[in-house]
């Protein structure tokens, strides 16, 4: 019951796992004596350790977190910014919004500086409305050139000799098999290029070949100054035959950055291609460019987004010509219409310039801006007059070592919003005296809580009339804003970090095994989870269909990834789950048992780990520092439930595996990406999997395993 004590017990419990207790001249504990001591004295630690880290009520001040912090610019500025340089969010706790696991440092604050900065240079124009333009790209044309000019290179040694013997057999190559020129070259690709020139199917567009997960289609420049600004994109497209498999029909989009390996594609987005050779589709979406690397926007066939990942794939895949795996995508032309502005200056420029009071001088005028924005940045505190005064000073200090008006206005703005006053979700306190929250104060907690955003103007008019507290006024406003797409970002927030969804991205998959789990995948396995939950709350639905439904949220990667057909579109929907299918609720979705696996093989106390900490809510303890290396399986291939087994002939394992490993043993048709196997491959040798699976006793029998 006191802090002293746990210390006290968690050292006990330490020297038996070590074996340092008893000690050797005193009786010693049976293996069965001291596994029930060691699991009931770690359950009462943990029960400790949630008593004892009770704030009492009192809570701390904290900043705006990275997720709020871009969401909070966007509504002001009316531009996305990506936030990856602030300070990390994680605590302890395993929520972002404790302002106690904060900290905030000098540096912080020139990081703040640099991204508020970038962030008014994409929201504040100059100049006239961007001229329209609609460009088309022949796929063809453009691809045809560059290969030309490749193999006309004469500088490649034996290879070059090739350039001119299209149609002549591999012998007159110089060297006499041309797969074996593939294997001891680096310029393999050249006659890759060759024989892409040589495809019927290139005479009226261009194909695209997985060569090294460098080959896309050229890159498709948007103007310069174009960032923020919408573009819409049309691509003709078709599937090159019928045997193309499900999975290669789509193609992805996205930029280049300048950090990637050459070929790894930051993934934005994806489309299935539908159309024929005889009917190609035009396939068309919307394209924002937020950086200067999304000036670049390059398409591809969808693929293993890593460099190295996707040269062993091409390796261990190329067919008896030498050439690798066979084209799936055709593709005519590319069409860029852009940028599409509703208004100019847009909104972004709009809201930071008011309207202008006849008769104010520049500087006046520049100060009533300055007053304007800072109030609407600092939400439910006013700016001192002694804040704007020095701002003001600073302004015209920089005027008068010659910067220009707007420059020099533009770093007051920055400086704003790198200040406490925005950074903080301030609260005043007066004493120790507890207060009741004001109506304003209420606002922006509803708002950060459901949107990880500020309140918008009618949640701030009825907190300014001082109705908010009125619980049918507030319960109406709550189900309002729950209806908002905002409220998107309380359930990413929110079940990113209640079921832990950081660990799918601990680890890379094995790309041999699992090459259909891809970016693209991955990103919408996740969104699964967050749809499935979305849906819950909108429709009202019980909260025991998260655990176990005959529906499922997918769209139509997928639902081809599932099994399930009839599924077009990108967009999530609710679909019925087939009889035959194990899927509906959280323990049938790819996403949740990636993340119990660690990317090679399914991990049983991963997933019964995360089914006590997640669903149950009751973690396990930490593992003891002193778990057996179990040397004496060395070289033996085991399958999951043998090595478990292993595990829990240890007393100081045998504690929580036998709680833990019961429930993730019932998940293990689930393969480490979440498809379902009646086999397991253990080193070379396979086995059937074991599925056999109890219950803890303090598992309710209603628990759907």
């Amino acid at each position: 019951d006191t802090l002293e004590s746990a210390e006290l017990w968690q050292k006990v419990l330490n020297m038996l796992n070590s074996g340092e207790m008893p000690p050797e001249d005193e009786k010693q504990l049976t293996d069965a004596e001291k596994t029930d001591f060691l699991a009931d004295l770690s359950g009462q630690l943990a029960l400790a350790r949630k008593a004892l880290s009770d704030s009492g009520g009192v809570i701390t001040m904290r900043r705006l977190n990275r997720r709020e912090y871009e969401n909070t610019i966007e509504d002001l500025l009316g531009v996305k910014i990506h936030a990856a340089d602030l300070p990390d969010d994680a605590n302890p706790g395993g929520f972002d919004t404790d302002g106690s696991a904060q900290f905030f440092s000098s540096d912080q604050f020139e990081q703040y500086l640099l991204i508020a900065e970038r962030a008014l240079d994409l929201a504040m124009v100059s100049g006239d409305k961007p001229a329209f333009r609609s460009d088309r790209y022949d796929m063809k044309d453009l691809v045809i050139r560059d290969f030309r000019r490749t193999v006309a290179n004469p500088g490649s040694g034996q290879l070059g000799d090739a350039r001119n013997t299209t149609g002549k057999k591999a012998e007159d190559f110089t060297v006499p098999d041309m797969i074996q020129v593939f294997k001891d070259s680096k310029n393999y690709r050249w006659l890759n290029h060759i024989a892409y020139l040589q495809n019927p199917d290139t005479e009226n567009g261009a194909v695209i070949y997985n060569w090294f997960n460098n080959f896309a289609l050229p890159d498709v420049k948007l103007p310069e100054g174009s960032l923020t600004q919408k573009f819409i994109i049309r691509v003709r497209a078709a599937v090159l035959n019928d045997n193309i498999p499900e999975h290669r029909r789509y193609l992805e989009y996205g930029s280049v950055s300048s950090e990637s390996r050459r070929g790894e594609l930051n993934v934005q987005g994806y489309r299935k291609v539908n159309g024929t050779m005889e009917q190609p589709e035009i396939i068309e979406f919307e394209y924002t460019p937020w950086d200067t690397n999304g000036l670049s926007l390059r398409i591809r066939e969808r693929h293993i987004n890593e460099l190295n990942a996707a040269k062993r794939f091409f390796r261990t895949s190329f067919d008896d010509t030498g050439l690798g795996p066979p084209p799936a995508l055709w593709v005519d032309w590319v069409e860029v219409d852009g940028p599409i502005i509703e208004q100019w200056p847009p909104a972004s420029h709009q809201t930071l310039f008011i309207n202008r009071e006849p008769g104010l001088t520049d500087e006046q005028y520049h100060q009533a801006v300055l007053e304007n924005f800072t109030r609407r940045a600092f939400r439910t505190q006013k700016p001192s007059p002694s804040f704007i005064d020095k701002l003001m000073a600073l302004y015209r200090e920089e005027i008068r070592s010659g910067m220009e008006p707007l420059q020099a206005f533009k770093e007051q703005l920055a400086i704003v919003l790198a200040s406490p006053g925005f950074l903080y979700l301030n609260e005043p306190t007066y004493g120790e005296r507890r207060r009741d929250l004001t109506d304003d104060e209420l606002a922006v907690r509803l708002a950060y809580f459901l949107w990880s955003g500020p309140p918008d103007e009618e949640l701030k008019h009825i907190a300014a009339k001082g109705q908010l507290k009125h619980p049918a006024n507030l319960k109406r406003q709550t189900l309002r804003m729950l209806r908002d797409p905002r409220a998107e970002e309380f359930v990413s927030g929110f079940a990113h970090q209640w079921l832990h969804m950081d660990r799918l991205d601990f680890f890379q998959f094995n790309y041999e095994k699992y090459p259909l789990y891809d970016d693209s995948l991955k990103e919408t396995a996740r969104e699964e989870v967050y749809a499935t939950i979305k849906d819950a709350i909108r429709e009202h639905r019980s909260l025991g269909e998260l655990l176990k439904s005959d529906h499922v949220m997918v769209n139509n990667l997928l639902a081809g990834y599932y099994g399930i057909q009839g599924v077009e579109g990108e967009e999530f929907r609710r679909v019925l789950v087939p009889e035959h299918l194990p899927r509906g609720g959280f323990l049938g979705m790819t996403a949740i048992m990636a993340m119990g696996s660690d990317g090679e093989r399914s991990s049983p106390v991963e997933r019964g780990a995360w089914i006590m900490r997640c669903l149950l809510n009751d973690a396990p303890p930490p593992a003891p520092a002193n778990v057996p290396q179990l040397s004496r399986l060395n070289g033996q291939f085991l399958s999951a439930r043998e090595m478990q087994k292993a595990h829990q002939e240890e007393p100081q394992c045998a504690q929580c595996h036998r709680k833990i490993d019961p429930l993730g043993f019932g998940l293990e048709n689930f393969n480490a990406v979440g498809s379902w196997r009646d086999l397991e491959i253990v080193q070379g040798p396979t086995v059937e999997v074991d599925k056999a699976a109890k219950k803890p006793k303090s598992v309710q029998k209603e628990f759907p395993i």
